[in-house]
């Protein structure tokens, strides 16, 4: 629409449903006639957690910003654009219009931010995305870069107008098409989302740092963490030979063989590469930044499958720099509360299910909430006969005691809740241990969507110093009212389950479900010392256990002989205070070497 000075005004309302949750963003926008702000206001959310708050005027030459709380002044950049966050999805359209009208800038800068955050978007060509077997759609496909973290996929139409945008809600996948569009051809999601992940997927391998490493080679004179029991090797030597731990031992017990390239690790320490059990990966983006932290293998529990496999295969085929990926399909059953898309009412459906994903290279089923408990049944005896472990939620209809009783193998997030010295909590902790159950508690979620807003981020939550953009204002964006003290007292309540649970012989693996990608992964091991866990039992937790639990023991998951080349060099020892897993210097995975800092520049982290 445009208004009587021939300016364009956008108005929308933004809102969709999460697990029966509403969430709404109300925004108006005004621009010139050639896609120049003049004002964007934007009021809501765009998640359930992340909330929007911005009023952004341009006068003249001068740009006045109010987000959150905060206002600002400062000089209008050459090139600009205002936009809060990735919703309304249209908006993406608008940017790119601003794009090519003013020749197609190398990057946009762009508020609210602090003060100002860049974009940069990349015309990726035309997309014949293919929905039947003879009717194709033609499209403009445009990467864009900067306005949530990592490139989102937007579809233009022949006249330049919004077609179909795949993107993330925080970091669930989110997708949405045009409504006349999905009227028209309604297979058309599926094909928008494997074409959106194939494109982002080699946007990234374009973008992704090379190897400093590969082949054969010997890291020597590091302290050698092996992950097992066993005192550290001081002065060691590792050789890796494509791919894989040739040997293991002091510089005493063995010698380089002449010839090899040598890596001089002097002073620093070795440890098996991470693991984070609870992931939920959305971009490409999330290769390097996983190994940029030093997570070498990552279990995602619930997302869009062809993104999954394809980011999967990608990452093992070496495309793309980052972990071994393994899946855990998620299932919910339906009704307006359900997560996900997929879904079981009944055994025969739950069954077929199990099929499906096992038949795509799963390796586990993550139940949700709404599962019934004869379908939960069916598909935990139906995931053992295929050799695949059952891991999720406790279902409502269903108790611990029953969720155990029937075979689960796995429990995500924390499921003993009260006082550790209480009978109740010790029989649930007791039963847990007794039936192998492995649990992954993510107490670095609880406790940073609980903080007190009196407490900074970066006071806590170790990489949100160097995070996108995106990434800080999303998590910063959230309002609790709970003081410092009583978020305190919170996490250590979850923390003294965690330990009660490990004393007992239940095995804790270390995952973070969201947050911030892998940073995340160094404080859940950092609170598991806090609740009393020794530094070396807090990185079993996240390398050795969970390869045990995923039953991968014989190739990974320590560092011996024989095994895959996973490993991190840190510049300072984790076993004298567990904040050193924050010194990673390079990342070895499946024998290629990475400086861990390059990973993170790669994917926009502002690296010191």
């Amino acid at each position: 629409m445009r208004d009587s000075a021939q300016r364009r005004v956008v108005a929308d309302t933004f809102a969709f449903t999460d697990r029966g949750g509403r969430v709404q963003l109300l925004s108006s926008m005004q621009l010139s006639h050639n896609f120049e702000p003049i004002q964007l206001r934007a009021h809501g959310q765009t998640y359930r957690f992340v909330n929007v708050d911005a009023d952004v005027t341009i006068s003249r030459d001068t740009v006045h910003v109010a987000s959150a709380g905060d206002t600002s002044i400062i000089a209008l950049p050459r090139v600009f654009f205002a936009i809060a966050g990735y919703a309304p999805l249209h908006t993406q359209a608008l940017l790119i219009r601003y794009w090519q009208s003013h020749g197609r800038p190398a990057r946009i800068a762009t508020a609210p931010a602090n003060p100002l955050a860049f974009v940069t978007i990349a015309d990726l060509g035309v997309a014949r995305v293919r929905f039947t077997d003879r009717d194709t759609i033609t499209l403009r496909r445009y990467s864009v870069d900067g306005v949530a973290w990592g490139r989102e996929i937007v579809y233009l139409d022949n006249t330049s107008h919004f077609a179909a945008l795949v993107t993330r809600a925080n970091l669930l996948p989110l997708e949405g098409i045009r409504e006349d569009l999905a009227a028209r051809y309604p297979a058309l999601h599926d094909s928008i989302v494997v074409d959106a992940a194939r494109a982002g997927i080699a946007s990234m391998t374009r973008a992704s740092p090379s190897a400093i490493a590969t082949g054969t080679y010997a890291v020597v004179g590091a302290r050698v963490v092996d992950g097992t029991s066993h005192a550290p090797i001081d002065d060691g030597i590792i050789i890796v030979r494509d791919g894989r731990i040739a040997s293991v031992g002091t510089r005493a017990q063995m010698a380089v063989p002449s010839g090899m390239r040598v890596i001089n690790a002097m002073g620093k320490t070795i440890i098996p590469g991470l693991w984070d059990m609870h992931a939920h990966m959305a971009l490409a983006e999330w290769g390097p930044a996983y190994l940029g932290v030093g997570v070498t293998t990552a279990r995602d529990m619930g997302g869009e499958q062809s993104f999954l496999t394809a980011f999967r295969d990608a990452t093992a085929t070496q495309r793309v720099p980052g972990p071994r990926i393994l899946l855990a399909g998620l299932v919910d059953g339906s009704g307006a509360d359900a997560f996900g898309t997929t879904y079981a009412d009944t055994p025969e459906q739950g069954r077929a299910v199990v099929d499906a994903y096992h038949a795509a290279g799963f390796q586990q089923m993550k139940l949700y909430t709404l599962i019934k408990p004869d379908v939960a049944a069916a598909i935990i005896t139906r995931a053992h006969e295929l050799s695949m472990t059952v891991t999720g939620h406790v279902p409502r209809s269903m108790t611990l005691a029953t969720w155990v009783d029937a075979g689960a193998d796995n429990v995500a997030h924390l499921p003993v809740r009260g006082d550790t010295a209480s009978m109740a909590v010790k029989q649930q902790i007791a039963m847990l241990a007794a039936k192998r159950v492995a649990i992954d508690p993510t107490a670095s979620w609880g406790e940073l969507l609980g903080h007190s807003g009196q407490t900074p981020l970066t006071e806590f939550q170790p990489g949100f110093a160097e995070a996108p953009w995106p990434l800080l204002a999303s998590y910063g964006s959230v309002r609790n009212t709970t003081d410092s003290a009583t978020a305190n007292r919170s996490v250590r309540a979850q923390l003294a389950v965690v330990k009660a649970m490990h004393d007992a012989g239940v095995r804790i693996v270390a995952g973070t479900d969201y947050g911030l990608p892998g940073f995340s992964l160094l404080r859940e091991l950092e609170l598991y010392v806090s609740a009393g866990l020794s530094p070396l039992e807090a990185i079993q937790s996240a390398t050795s256990v969970p390869a045990d639990v995923m039953h991968m023991s014989d190739s990974v998951g320590t560092l011996e002989a024989g095994k895959r080349a996973d490993f991190v060099v840190l510049d300072d020892n984790p076993l004298t205070n567990i904040r050193n897993l924050r010194t990673g210097r390079w990342v070895v995975s499946a024998g290629r070497m990475f400086d861990m800092k390059a990973l993170r520049r790669s994917v926009r982290f502002q690296t010191p």
